[in-house]
């Protein structure tokens, strides 16, 4: 069985990759990641564990366009969250770390999204 997925939204200039490692078997994934690369830089953002739930949300939200946005919380070891507005022409993607001060903003115009939801066929 495949123990992970992922979401990857590209733009010209920018790709973000949503990413779910190592699934427990049960109901969680141990890692949850948000990964942005640009023309000059990769970063990659950790949010710790995330239940099932978390990606069948953002898997949702990706292919039902009716849905304006998706948000995600976590406490690892802080308070972390992400959000993702849909725009007229791409989607605005904010992330914040509050014990770090984090507050970071992305925007994809024009983006081509592919989903691999392989994981949720089976579980």
């Amino acid at each position: 069985m495949k123990n992970n997925a992922h979401v990857r939204v590209k733009g010209d200039s920018i790709e973000m990759q949503f990413e779910w490692l190592d699934f427990d078997g049960d109901d969680c994934f141990k890692a949850f990641h948000i990964n942005v690369a640009n023309e000059t830089d990769t970063r990659r953002f950790d949010f710790g564990p995330c239940a099932v739930h978390g990606l069948r949300k953002l898997c949702k939200f990706f292919k039902d366009v009716t849905d304006a946005t998706v948000s995600g919380g976590f406490q690892y070891p802080d308070a972390r969250y992400y959000d993702v507005q849909r725009m007229d022409d791409g989607y605005r993607v904010v992330i914040r770390f509050e014990g770090g001060g984090l507050h970071e903003q992305f925007y994809i115009p024009s983006p081509s999204v592919q989903v691999d939801d392989e994981f949720l066929k089976v579980y």
